[in-house]
This record gives C-alpha cells, sequence and structure tokens, in this order.
C-alpha cells in the first residue's frame, strides 16, 4: 500500500514539474531536456484509461517519425504531433511542448508529410493489429512508413472493440492527418 502511495505522490510531482517545465522548455537545461524525453512514455505507460492510453501511444510513434526526421526533441515532436491531429483534449496536449519551436516544426512536417492513418485489423486469437502508416515526401518521392504492432483485445480502445461486437470483425481505418473539413 504504501508503494502505491508513493508512487501516486511521485506521479503527481513529476507531472506538475512538467506543466511548469513545459512552458519554457527551449529554455530548460539540457539536463532536463535529457529526462524529458522519457515523460511521454511514462504518461503513456502510467495511463489508466485504455482510450486515452492508445491515442498516447499512437501519437508518440508519429512524435518519433518526426524526432527523428527533423531531429528535434520528443516532447516538441508530440506537441507538433497533437497540432497535426488537431487534438484538443488537454490530458494529452499536457504530454508535449506547445512553443515557437513546435509551430516550426509543424509547419516543416505539414511541408512533407502527405498523410498520416491508424489501421486496426483483427487478428485469429482476437486481438488487433494497429498499423501507423506515415505517408511522406523523401527527396520529392512519396515514402511510406508503416509501424505495427499488436493489441490484445482488454487493450483495445471502446469505438473499436465496440463496433467489432455490433458489427463483427473488421479492419477500421482512422485517418489523422489531414483532416477533412
Amino acid at each position: 500500500m504504501r508503494n502505491k502511495i508513493e508512487n501516486g505522490i511521485d506521479s503527481r510531482v513529476l507531472k506538475q514539474t512538467w506543466q511548469f517545465m513545459r512552458a519554457t522548455f527551449s529554455q530548460a537545461p539540457e539536463q532536463f531536456k535529457q529526462l524529458a524525453e522519457n515523460l511521454p512514455e511514462l504518461f503513456a505507460d502510467g495511463e489508466r484509461d485504455i482510450d486515452l492510453q492508445e491515442k498516447r501511444k499512437v501519437y508518440l510513434i508519429i512524435a518519433k517519425f518526426l524526432c527523428e526526421k527533423f531531429q528535434k526533441p520528443l516532447p516538441v515532436s508530440l506537441g507538433a504531433t497533437h497540432i497535426l491531429c488537431d487534438e484538443a483534449d488537454p490530458r494529452l496536449l499536457f504530454d508535449g511542448v506547445l512553443d515557437n519551436e513546435t509551430r516550426q516544426l509543424t509547419e516543416s512536417a505539414k511541408e512533407i508529410i502527405l498523410t498520416i492513418k491508424a489501421l486496426y485489423e483483427p487478428l485469429q486469437n482476437r486481438s488487433y493489429k494497429r498499423q501507423i502508416e506515415i505517408l511522406w515526401l523523401k527527396n520529392d518521392n512519396p515514402t511510406l512508413v508503416k509501424v505495427e504492432e499488436e493489441l490484445p483485445w482488454d487493450y483495445l480502445p471502446t469505438d473499436i472493440s465496440e463496433k467489432n461486437l455490433r458489427s463483427g470483425a473488421n479492419a477500421l481505418t482512422f485517418k489523422l492527418y489531414p483532416l477533412e473539413a
């Protein structure tokens, strides 16, 4: 019981510290920036709400793509991902940085990313394969990046499991970027 309380307190302190530091991330000491690289994954792994956890994990995949292509810190890339995917949930926006560097990264990403999709395909064992597809321009040529992961039934987002129960196991695709008006 004591560990649960201590971990809860540690988590709250960590989130409060992050809330303060994310506003001034670009001026933060390099050691803090290195520590902050791990925070988005910690927040995703510690999330109890399955729907939020899944969104966090999908956004992390996209953010890691941006990190690699633009050599930006993960919290900045995650903030840009939230903007690209038009995320409005403050619980999710909390994970990333929203500053000038984020806005610049977002504009640069819009120049090369053509589309981002999340596909959920049922497997034989009542689990699903989640595939994130990012179609982007590499040297002016369309290039597709795919990241796949298997999700057990218990970790499926509510909308996917409900559709499965109502209409059977069908593949579902969600377009995350660009969003149609």
